[in-house]
């Protein structure tokens, strides 16, 4: 997997922002998806005022937010919401200074999760507590080590692996990701996590994964609709992707339309993982090919079924994995000018 600059530096001639992220137990765990709203609809009201772009998140009895814009803004935006009286036990898991990754005003997830909210806390705490002794981790890293965590054993035990494989599918048409998680979890004999995620007006959207050894190494597939494509969240993740695998149907409006979601992902990304195109014929793979590299992507045939395949699709992305390595560093040097505060 190719190395992404660790602490994405602003560009020449780019707005330099403070990314934070702080995790606070909720006050009121009954009625969450309204509390999200009414924070969303303040947020839209006064962050694009502030150059303010965010993305708040809820599991197990946590919020966590994260933050980008400029430093006296954020700095700001994360003292009203110390004195917020519908979350208290705020601690800060990340914050650092560079390029904005959260590309869109606002997105919101809401995860179905069964752990205590003492169980996540600890999880917070441990990361709070490594950036107390000098190290932490890159802002997708704590996304997913707190919200999406891998529970399997990395390949160098059994410590909260950042090292596996990540393999994101999506169909033109039909609910075909989902039916391949469906079947991994029932073959693979695994649980199937869902989250549903919304951006700063659309309904919520569904996610879902596995996760599964695959040979000796952890492996992670999910399936997202084509709806949450352009959330912010799944685009601030996308540049981690190895690979993405399109499901494409045959029908050339359909499949061109995926193809300007994934195009929108990667606007201004670090990098852009190449797409694994899966289609019903050659003829369907030489059209989206060519679309696909007028549009900046490397397009690679991963073979000609239709979408609800699952056996076959699962072999196609198992083949492709063949040439995938896991390097990825999750390691970030501290900033501490950014800490709100």
């Amino acid at each position: 997997m190719p190395q992404i600059s660790a602490a994405y530096p602003a560009k020449p001639g780019q707005q330099e922002v403070d990314r934070v992220i702080c995790a606070s137990r909720a006050t009121d765990t009954q009625n969450v998806y309204a509390t999200l709203e009414a924070i969303r609809d303040r947020a839209l009201h006064h962050n694009p005022q502030l150059d303010i772009r965010a993305a708040l998140m809820y599991q197990s009895g946590w919020f966590l937010h994260w933050a980008e814009g400029p430093h006296r803004s954020v700095a700001e935006l994360f003292g009203r919401i110390a004195i917020d009286k519908r979350h208290h036990e705020p601690h800060v898991v990340h914050a650092s200074t560079g390029r904005r990754l959260l590309m869109t005003p606002w997105s919101m997830l809401l995860s179905s999760a069964t752990e205590s909210a003492d169980g996540f806390g600890r999880r917070v705490l441990a990361i709070r507590d490594q950036i107390r002794a000098g190290t932490q981790l890159s802002p997708t890293t704590v996304i997913r080590r707190l919200v999406l965590p891998m529970r399997l054993p990395g390949p160098e035990g059994p410590t909260p692996a950042d090292a596996y494989y990540r393999v994101v599918v999506c169909a033109a048409s039909g609910q075909g990701a989902f039916d391949l998680t469906h079947w991994l979890s029932e073959t693979q004999d695994v649980p199937r996590e869902s989250r549903r995620t919304a951006g700063p007006a659309d309904r919520d959207s569904a996610s879902d994964y596995v996760d599964f050894m695959l040979d000796d190494m952890p492996c992670r597939v999910v399936a997202v609709a084509r709806t949450a494509l352009t959330q912010g969240l799944q685009r601030s993740m996308a540049p981690e992707w190895h690979f993405l695998a399109l499901l494409f149907d045959g029908d050339a409006r359909r499949d061109e339309a995926l193809l300007d979601r994934v195009t929108e992902i990667f606007d201004d990304a670090p990098r852009r993982p190449p797409v694994l195109a899966i289609t019903p014929a050659p003829a369907d793979f030489l059209h989206v090919q060519q679309q696909a590299l007028a549009r900046g992507f490397d397009c690679l045939d991963g073979g000609h079924m239709s979408a609800w395949e699952s056996p076959s699709v699962w072999q196609s992305i198992r083949e492709r994995l063949r040439h995938e390595t896991v390097d990825h560093s999750s390691v970030w040097p501290l900033f501490p000018g950014a800490l709100p505060g």
